[in-house]
């Protein structure tokens, strides 16, 4: 049951005081950072016979294989066809936790995503909290730890975790070149997990030949109708292309406001270049708005013909970017 974890995010066990464990965990961090496969991790060692947060590989709950399988864990997820973790979830976590436990030392609640509890559920842990059970820990996390009320937080020890530096995250992705590490990550916000999905996806296939069809769009104004019947077609990275369109109109404005920037996107800071020096701002601007609709559009798998919505986004771009004066 004990899963493997890169050293970088093992780290974050030195901010937790062994000696004196707080009883709730709430653990903060970018989107991405591996929140739930650290709180995995700190329930196992919760769970393991050994003493202090530390693995002795021998016992029962060690060799389980999943938390599925262990009596003292449990785990609240959002139920099928539901939005939210109710509150009759909560009533029915509570009874279980007065009891003993099954194996004799800890229990553990997991809840990843401690936002998509009820208001009214948020009530119920609340008052769990105030009295918690013998020897039972919780362990939350979020993505958005101002949404968590402060009478939860203030009841619970924050743990924000922290990113791999970059020699961290190239060590750790050394099946990838360095170069592909570095910019993958710069895709991906430096998301160690979210830049491994890139990698781990051949993404990075995908923005080469991007770069190469919207460039062909911006400096020649050709083949604007073909690569968009393609891109509808390729339907998997379609929404990638046009989160990345939508980058490429942020670059540029920064360019615009300070020529001087060094590197923002390093693959394809020569096309938000160009577009800062050829384009005024306030077009840049309408079509980061127009991109951001259709992106908006093709997320919500809305009824609109996709198409034709993305032509028409093209049609824009080769207006307001004066593409179509140079065909």
């Amino acid at each position: 049951m004990i899963n493997s974890m890169p050293d970088w995010l093992l780290k974050n066990l030195q901010k937790i005081n062994e000696d004196s464990l707080h009883h709730a965990f709430l653990v903060t961090g970018k989107k991405g950072i591996g929140k739930e496969l650290f709180i995995n991790h700190l329930g196992s060692l919760l769970l393991c016979n050994a003493n202090g947060l530390r693995a002795c590989k021998d016992c029962f709950s060690c060799n389980l294989e999943s938390f599925n399988n262990h009596p003292d864990c449990y785990e609240l997820t959002v139920e099928e066809d539901k939005k939210l973790i109710g509150i009759d979830q909560i009533h029915q976590l509570r009874g279980k936790l007065y009891e003993s436990a099954f194996l004799g030392k800890n229990k553990i609640v997991l809840i990843n995503k401690i936002e998509k509890i009820s208001r009214e559920g948020l009530d119920s842990v609340l008052k769990i909290l105030e009295e918690p059970p013998k020897n039972t820990y919780f362990l939350f996390t979020t993505d958005f730890k101002n949404q968590i009320p402060g009478t939860i937080r203030s009841r619970c020890f924050e743990l924000e975790l922290s990113l791999p530096s970059e020699d961290e995250l190239i060590s750790w992705l050394k099946d990838y070149s360095q170069e592909e590490v570095i910019t993958a990550a710069n895709l991906s916000e430096n998301s160690p997990f979210q830049t491994k999905a890139f990698l781990d996806n051949n993404l990075m296939e995908v923005r080469n030949e991007f770069i190469k069809e919207i460039s062909a769009i911006i400096k020649n104004g050709k083949e604007i109708s073909s690569i968009s019947e393609k891109w509808v077609k390729q339907r998997d990275s379609l929404i990638i292309k046009i989160e990345w369109m939508i980058r490429i109109l942020h670059d540029s404005v920064k360019f615009h406001s300070d020529p001087s920037i060094n590197a923002l996107s390093p693959d394809t800071d020569n096309i938000s270049r160009y577009l800062s020096e050829n384009t005024d701002v306030e077009s840049i601007h309408f079509l980061i708005s127009n991109t951001n609709k259709i992106w908006n559009a093709f997320s919500l798998d809305s009824n609109l013909r996709e198409d034709y919505q993305l032509n028409s986004l093209f049609i824009d771009w080769e207006k307001f970017l004066g593409i179509s004066k140079k065909v």
